[in-house]
């Protein structure tokens, strides 16, 4: 069974103030190792459990903010069902 946890219509500020809309998807395959899908314009960023590349075509200058909007959203995602339980 695949586990997936997506966010979508996420606002990210790129270094020169252009904001765009993303969708993130992380999961993890049966049989596989974690991943994560980024998207935004009909472009994608493929990577794998440690947040390293795998492929894509998404401009270079969207890798590392989506990426740092990717672990705060799992963070704050986190602490939500954390909380939750306690």
């Amino acid at each position: 069974m695949e586990e997936r946890t997506t966010f979508t219509g996420i606002p990210v500020t790129n270094d020169q103030g252009t904001e765009k809309y993303f969708d993130f998807e992380v999961g993890q395959e049966e049989g596989q190792n974690e991943y994560a899908r980024i998207t935004m314009d009909g472009c994608q960023l493929i990577l794998d459990e440690q947040l390293a590349y795998l492929s894509g075509d998404l401009p270079e200058e969207w890798h590392r903010p989506a990426i740092d909007k990717l672990l705060f959203l799992l963070s704050v995602d986190r602490n939500t069902d954390n909380s939750a339980e306690a």
